[in-house]
């Protein structure tokens, strides 16, 4: 699981081109301290992650997993899925806090089903695996599938290793759960194309580092 958890732990921060960002863009790590720290401070989440991130990989700043952890954690209780996931993989490897799976995987799954795609392919191990959670292939199943749909290439190869694991029942059952997933996300997406459709074009959503959109949230 190394793999899921370096990925998560290396995610791209938010990038929205503000000050910050673009301090981080160019190497000016103080700077880019300075303008999150100010954002972050009003109660931004994405910047309140930016910060743990200097934090966390002591840029800018002494490392400090502890500092890490509590911007990251402002982040998370906001709801913010970056946030969410940092704090598990805190939890997971015992950085900043105790060492606690359990807790890990709650905040990998409150991650998760917002469609975090890192946090459900970690999620997915987890419960392959049974650590931080009872062992369930239905469920390691279905975490990999939502974590190879939303661009974690390396999880179907993941779930490819664990389908030779399971029974016919469980696999039957990870595909009916995994097709009810699916179809609610036509539904929720239909109404929000036909809104759109009838909307002028040229606004932008907001980014992350790497030009991917915001997500929205994954069902169960």
């Amino acid at each position: 699981m190394a793999w899921l958890l370096t990925a998560v732990l290396c995610g791209a921060a938010y990038a929205d081109g503000d000050a910050g960002v673009k301090a981080v863009e160019r190497g000016d790590y103080p700077a880019a301290l300075r303008e999150f720290k100010q954002a972050a401070e009003r109660g931004e989440p994405a910047a309140q992650v930016n910060l743990g991130n200097l934090y966390m990989k002591g840029l800018g700043v002494e490392q400090d997993y502890a500092a890490a952890e509590r911007w990251y954690r402002q982040a998370a209780e906001h709801g913010d899925p970056i946030g969410q996931s940092k704090l598990g993989i805190l939890y997971y490897y015992g950085l900043g806090v105790d060492k606690n799976t359990d807790e890990a995987a709650r905040w990998f799954a409150k991650a998760a089903d917002q469609g975090e795609p890192g946090a459900a392919a970690v999620l997915g191990s987890m419960y392959a695996e049974g650590e931080g959670v009872i062992r369930d292939n239905v469920k390691a199943y279905y975490w990999y599938t939502l974590a190879a749909d939303g661009g974690q290439t390396d999880a179907l190869e993941a779930r490819a290793t664990l389908v030779d694991e399971m029974t016919p029942g469980e696999i039957g059952e990870a595909l009916q759960r995994v097709g009810e997933w699916r179809e609610a996300q036509l539904k929720a997406a239909k109404p929000l194309a036909e809104d759109k459709a009838d909307k002028p074009s040229g606004g932008k959503g907001k980014k992350r580092a790497g030009g991917g959109r915001a997500r929205k949230k994954s069902s169960k």
